[in-house]
């Protein structure tokens, strides 16, 4: 089935043989079917409408990606799907275990039934951020002759056992809340505190005032009014089942670095503690091919692809324009 809505397509591709996965896999194309094929994901809460939807809903990633934005439909046709087993219109696994298991090399298949569909044998770009960039790596190393360039902020070749360890704890919330009855409520639990690895301290002190505000009689302060309402908007979307598959799928990530043989771009954060730095470094000393690393300085942490949207349209103007990817540009 496909939607044609204001130059966009809407629709799901059936994954033949997969169901111990999935059924379908949910995307939206924007811009000309001629146009040099994009492929833009992001964390594992962003969706396939990564221009808007059919309502005029602006995308999960303004000023970067979207009409007036460094990658735009028009020059670039950019493609975006749902996760298998997430919040989203794919399908996911219909049985199995407490937490099924859906891989990043799952959600790479589920990429190219879609561009199977559409008739893209190769891409220009796959520009991924978080869990996107690591469904990218999975992509490189088991389509190679699909890809001609690969881009990805905030993500490597493996999980940092930390942010195991704290999703890990995620996990649990939801499970011991869901066993007594409250899902939702150990659901928004995780997502706060999931927030506060996606961010940093440095950016807390700036932004709330540690004076508790008082109501009622009790004290409450702005960072726990802020984390309140991140866990309510995520539950409106998420129910735990979604987010047991995802959150795991990001700790069993692992890719080899060497199989993946299109030219790399992996930008890191400074701040970022989920990925950090060092662990990008690896990944890239290890890439067979053309790879490199920009980093960049900011306060947000793994958060920063999103915020920094001045700095990450830089470089992806800067990528997506080059005839051969080589060294960084001092302009970053």
């Amino acid at each position: 089935m496909v939607i044609s809505v204001t130059g966009a397509q809407f629709g799901t591709v059936e994954l033949a043989g997969r169901s111990d996965v999935g059924d379908s896999v949910a995307y939206a194309s924007y811009g000309p079917e001629d146009a040099p094929a994009v492929v833009v994901l992001g964390g594992i809460s962003a969706h396939r409408f990564v221009c808007g939807d059919e309502d005029g809903t602006p995308g999960w990633w303004p000023g970067v990606v979207g009409q007036e934005a460094p990658l735009a439909p028009g020059p670039y046709r950019i493609i975006g799907v749902d996760y298998i087993g997430g919040a989203g219109a794919s399908s996911g696994p219909s049985n199995g275990p407490d937490i099924p298991v859906v891989t990043t090399d799952d959600q790479a298949d589920g990429v190219k039934a879609v561009l199977d569909h559409l008739g893209i044998d190769r891409l220009h770009a796959w520009v991924g951020a978080s869990y996107g960039g690591m469904v990218g790596l999975a992509f490189g190393a088991l389509h190679v002759d699909r890809l001609e360039r690969l881009l990805i902020f905030c993500a490597a070749h493996r999980s940092h056992p930390m942010a195991t360890g704290l999703r890990t704890l995620q996990r649990r919330i939801v499970e011991l809340a869901a066993d007594a009855g409250r899902e939702s409520e150990g659901l928004a639990l995780a997502r706060e505190l999931a927030m506060t690895t996606y961010r940093t301290s440095e950016e807390f002190e700036k932004r709330f005032v540690s004076v508790p505000i008082w109501e009622e009689g009790s004290p409450h302060f702005a960072v726990e009014k802020y984390l309140k309402l991140q866990g309510e908007r995520f539950v409106r979307r998420f129910d735990g089942r979604a987010f047991a598959i995802l959150s795991q799928s990001l700790d069993l990530h692992r890719v080899d670095p060497g199989l993946v043989r299109a030219p790399t771009t992996v930008v890191s954060v400074d701040s970022d503690t989920l990925v950090p730095p060092w662990l990008v470094a690896e990944m890239v000393r290890r890439l067979p091919g053309t790879g490199r690393t920009i980093r960049i300085t900011s306060n947000f942490g793994h958060d920063a692809f999103l915020k920094e949207r001045t700095a990450v349209g830089r470089v992806i103007r800067h990528v997506l324009a080059e005839e051969v990817p080589g060294p960084p540009s001092t302009a970053f």
